[in-house]
């Protein structure tokens, strides 16, 4: 390809006298030394000029979507969910004696710290209102089927329960609240939960007896948290009967023996 002779410094005439002739000539931040020609069409080594038609192919790279993200072995990085250790809590609330209501039903929850992540179940729920025809045992046999993971034993699963009778109205009010921690080793357990309910003054408690209702907590959290529990004056219920069957998976990973 021939230069652009014209238009090209290096190839202009010899400078008349008393004029210096150009020795270094910018082109497009690049200098020719040397008498070299600045014709980007004689200097493909120059930045851009690469390539066919004098102009370098470009390259860019597209990124791997998200689902497509694999780890330096070709394989694709596991979940979460199956490092972590896991804990199968498959049971049933089976009923309560000792109160002195009847037509009783139970509400329940469970409570976990930050680390626990439930994968698959409910945190909470109630059961039928049974009123014992034999005997002084409700019956519920409510079950429970839950499925955690978690990094660490701190926050182990607590299952709080409040204990509700209903007259022949339908107006409901508390017989007791109670709580006790899930089993941590696996097998089969037979649990006996015990309940209290506050007491009230002696008013509340005169109002109770004839009108019903009574006293009861504005935070659920107070049933196993034990922070305020000391100030209340309280009066022991009956107990609840749990049988609660335990799963454990991957505890090893973390030095836990069991």
């Amino acid at each position: 390809m021939e230069c652009e002779r014209e238009k090209c410094p290096s190839h202009h005439r010899p400078a008349s006298r008393g004029q210096l002739a150009p020795i270094i000539s910018v082109q497009g931040g690049r200098k020719a030394r040397g008498g070299a020609c600045c014709c980007p069409s004689n200097n493909p080594g120059t930045r851009g000029e690469r390539g066919r038609g004098g102009i370098a192919p470009q390259i860019s790279l597209q990124e791997r979507p998200e689902g497509e993200a694999r780890t330096k072995s070709g394989r694709r990085p596991q979940r979460e969910d199956r490092a972590m250790a896991e804990v199968h809590v498959i049971g049933q609330i089976m009923g309560a004696t000792g109160f002195s209501e009847n037509s009783l039903f139970c509400k329940w929850g469970i409570h976990t710290g930050a680390a626990w992540k439930l994968l698959s179940g409910v945190r909470e729920g109630q059961t039928q209102v049974d009123t014992p025809q034999i005997g002084d045992m409700a019956y519920w046999s409510h079950p429970i089927d839950l499925h955690f993971a978690t990094k660490g034993l701190q926050g182990w699963p607590r299952l709080h329960l409040q204990v509700w009778s209903q007259d022949s109205f339908g107006r409901c009010q508390l017989a007791g609240y109670g709580f006790c921690h899930v089993p941590s080793s696996p097998g089969t357990h037979q649990l006996d939960c015990p309940t209290w309910r506050p007491l009230g003054s002696w008013r509340e408690q005169l109002a109770r007896a004839f009108v019903g209702g009574g006293p009861q907590l504005l935070h659920a959290d107070t049933i196993y948290s034990g922070a305020d529990r000391y100030r209340l004056h309280t009066t022991a219920g009956g107990t609840v009967h749990l049988e609660l069957g335990l799963l454990l998976r991957h505890f090893d990973r973390y030095g836990v023996e069991y």
